[in-house]
């Protein structure tokens, strides 16, 4: 999830031509996620720290609550210090930077998810 409707569509592109994941919905803001993540039965959800109408946190424990399977990557465009966000606490699986990259990105999707056999 992101504000961008082009970054949105990279990531997505992305992810789909380098991994055999479908990515359900790309969605805008907070309260989109929860409503979707709900909605189309997701295993995981990429949640954009810093993020319009809602706290990343407050997002991330109403999904932990409601959807306790999924698996929820935070992505952040800043320079941030990942290791407090990691926290159980937090509810994160993983937290990112985008300067980690795309490649990083698929790498943890992976380990958090690993693919079909034959995928």
């Amino acid at each position: 999830m992101d504000d961008r409707t082009a970054v949105r569509g990279a990531i997505r592109e992305f992810i789909e031509a380098t991994t055999s994941y479908k990515v359900c919905d790309a969605v805008d803001n907070d309260v989109s996620v929860i409503h979707k993540a709900r909605e189309s039965r997701c295993d995981l959800v990429l949640l954009h720290l810093a993020t319009p109408l809602q706290d990343s946190l407050v997002t991330v424990s109403v999904l932990r609550s409601k959807l306790p399977h999924v698996k929820i990557v935070g992505f952040s465009t800043l320079l941030v210090d990942t290791g407090d966000l990691l926290s159980p606490a937090n509810g994160f699986d993983a937290v990112l930077t985008r300067q980690d990259g795309l490649s990083k990105l698929v790498e943890t999707l992976k380990a958090l998810m690993p693919e079909s056999p034959g995928a």
